[in-house]
């Protein structure tokens, strides 16, 4: 996590310029997060490179990667990088934004699986990251 210049908290940090779209949320379980996370590292690869510690590759295909990152107060996102879409087949104009809503409905299927935990998405908003150095 870090601050934009308006003191908001965003997840990502990167070295250059990067529009990302987060979709917010909570880690709902009475259990420890460090159980949850020793869970998600038992089938997640991690991603490094994020303000978060505890970033996972959910899905990563077309140009494009889903992120779960998530932090011991249990607040969570899910990051979708790059772009989504530019090779699936043109149906109808909504095709594309059903295709993402089966993507993060399946993701996070997978990811209260096998974490033992609800994930309860709050907010979703277009962010972009601004590396400092």
């Amino acid at each position: 996590m870090f601050l934009k210049a308006d003191g908001t908290k965003v997840w990502l940090q990167s070295s250059p310029s990067l529009p990302y779209l987060s979709l917010g949320g909570v880690i709902e379980t009475s259990e420890d997060y460090l159980v949850v996370r020793s869970r998600l590292l038992q089938v997640y690869k991690r991603h490094h490179g994020l303000a978060c510690d505890d970033a996972f590759i959910i899905w990563d295909e077309d140009g494009g990667t889903l992120l779960f990152c998530a932090r011991p107060d249990k607040n969570c996102a899910l990051l979708l990088l790059g772009e989504f879409g530019r090779s699936r087949k043109n149906g109808t104009p909504s095709a594309i934004l059903e295709d993402l809503i089966d993507i993060v409905d399946t993701s996070l299927s997978g990811i209260a699986r096998h974490s033992g935990a609800t994930i309860r998405l709050q907010i979703v908003k277009p962010e972009l990251a601004i590396g400092t150095g």
